[in-house]
């Protein structure tokens, strides 16, 4: 009828579940910090005596050194934004764990072309995604007859002739129904599902 999500011992409502999202997220924050970094040493002039990169500059020119620094910058400040969002859609649907799990590993990985947070903040995403693969396991995605509640068997062995004119009421949103089934599909419907 629906999908529901089982949840095994162990994670209670998702309780189980921060480690991933701390990780991931902190990750994200050091990849983007380091892509702040990046942006400042691009916008910032520093004197030849300061800068570590000088040898490379002049080898490669102005130019393409300019154009180099602009992609590692770019790359270094997106990749440490979609880290960030995709661990926060992890918090919000933990029922695709896996999904965004798989998309923090790679987005951790090609965080490498932005500096990766110091390697660091890269290092931290890809553990937090791995955690949140492994954990989409105790996650199950059932596709079968939700469990009847005491108040479904109530209105499941309530039958009245339909030529009676009945008039059948939800008794927890008070909505009228003209029928029996009209009323067990709403129940269903708004009230099973979780």
């Amino acid at each position: 009828m629906g999908t529901y999500y089982r949840l095994y011992k162990g994670d209670v409502m998702g309780q189980n579940r921060s480690a991933q999202f701390v990780l991931s997220f902190a990750g994200g924050i050091i990849i983007l910090i380091g892509g702040i970094v990046s942006l400042l040493w691009l916008v910032i002039d520093f004197p030849p005596s300061f800068d570590p990169l000088a040898d490379l500059r002049n080898i490669i020119g102005e130019q393409e050194f300019r154009s180099f620094q602009i992609r590692y910058t770019v790359a270094g400040l997106s990749s440490g934004v979609a880290v960030i969002l995709t661990s926060l859609m992890l918090k919000m649907r933990p029922q695709e764990s896996k999904r965004w799990g798989i998309m923090i590993i790679v987005l951790s990985v090609m965080s490498i072309l932005g500096m990766g947070g110091f390697i660091f903040g890269m290092a931290l995403g890809i553990i937090g995604g791995a955690i949140a693969i492994m954990r989409s396991k105790s996650l199950e995605i059932v596709e079968e007859e939700p469990l009847k509640t005491e108040a479904m068997k109530v209105v499941a062995e309530v039958k009245v002739p339909e030529k009676l004119n009945m008039i059948y009421k939800c008794s927890s949103c008070n909505i009228e129904f003209k029928s029996d089934e009209e009323l067990r599909q709403h129940v269903i419907r708004m009230h099973m599902e979780r």
